[in-house]
């Protein structure tokens, strides 16, 4: 079968051939359909991972997976045809966090499809059965592809993490990917959404998408905030980026008592906050990894009832993986390149 697989961290990816593999007991063969491609992929194809010393070369990168079943044991519940997403974090269900119900936070994953073991930038890939998620009719294969990282980590980042109450003030610091996601999970939650970016082209996405400001990171986004809160600050802000002052800069858009959300970051980077805002002001920093199952099947939900819908930027061919990665790179992305497979 076709791959498209990390030789080399200072080489392009390269089309490779490997063998189908088999369907153990418990699991399913699917055939992938189509794969998002993330700003992760660009880490693993770089070698910029905390594990990149360690990883296996060929490795397959890929997590954002969509398919259709191709062979499947009984047991699963699944038959061939089913549509489906892969849930990449594939769990122990045994250590201290998975009894606790935070399977995002396993510390003995089985395999982290796409990170760690084979992704979806390739033609078949062997799945347990449990890390399935059926795909609503009406979505589309390359629709669902980013529904598990991008809108998944959305959903998690401004729900369950952010806690985004109707009335609120969101401020998206990155539209990208994960921001456009994340602006429209906190409209669908009644917030007033402001969306931060450099790239005036992304802001302007970030508008059509109902954003009520946008602004330049800067100046002209602290004159955005103080003009939509009454001088007060935002209620959440979820920051995308993963820079290294940004933690500092939004502690000072933000109101007494507000919450800030991590979601992007940078491998190594210390991020800083005055001690004296936090304290003071009750400020709360809260990280927020992924998303879990459930998560992801009401993303799967919102999609299908329109509420939210994924942006793709380009549907592009496997081999143009390179390509995909590039423009990625250089900020050229607005929401998902997915990759056909």
């Amino acid at each position: 079968m076709r791959a498209m697989a990390v030789v080399d961290y200072t080489a392009p990816l390269q089309l490779i051939e490997l063998p189908e593999p088999e369907v153990k007991p418990g699991s399913v063969l699917i055939r992938v359909l189509a794969c998002g491609v993330c700003y992760s992929d660009l880490k693993i194809a770089h070698g910029w991972m905390p594990y990149s010393a360690t990883l296996r070369l060929p490795h397959v990168p890929g997590h954002e997976i969509s398919g259709e079943l191709v062979e499947a044991h009984p047991e699963t519940g699944f038959q061939a045809g089913d549509r489906v997403v892969v849930y990449h974090y594939w769990a122990c269900g045994r250590c201290f966090y998975c009894q606790r119900g935070q399977e995002n936070l396993c510390v003995n994953l089985e395999a982290w499809a796409g990170f760690t073991h084979p992704g979806g930038f390739e033609e078949f890939l062997v799945v347990p059965a449990p890390w399935l998620l059926r795909v609503p009719v009406g979505i589309t294969p390359e629709q669902a592809a980013p529904a598990t990282c991008a809108s998944g980590t959305a959903y998690r980042a401004v729900v369950t993490r952010g806690r985004v109450q109707p009335g609120d003030t969101v401020v998206i610091l990155g539209v990208g990917g994960v921001g456009l996601q994340a602006l429209q999970m906190a409209n669908v939650a009644g917030a007033r959404v402001l969306a931060v970016d450099i790239n005036p082209r992304k802001l302007e996405a970030a508008r059509r998408l109902q954003a009520a400001g946008v602004a330049l990171a800067g100046p002209e986004a602290e004159t955005l905030i103080r003009d939509h809160t009454a001088n007060l600050g935002a209620d959440v802000i979820i920051d995308t980026t993963g820079h290294s002052d940004a933690l500092d800069q939004a502690s000072h858009w933000l109101r007494r008592g507000g919450r800030i959300v991590g979601v992007g970051y940078t491998v190594g980077k210390l991020a800083a906050i005055q001690s004296d805002l936090l304290v003071l002001s009750e400020i709360e920093v809260v990280g927020s990894r992924y998303a879990q199952r459930y998560e992801v099947e009401r993303v799967l939900t919102l999609f299908a009832s329109g509420k939210v819908q994924p942006i793709i930027d380009q549907v592009l061919p496997l081999e143009a993986a390179n390509e995909a990665l590039s423009r990625l790179e250089k900020g050229e992305v607005i929401g998902r390149t997915v990759l056909r497979i």
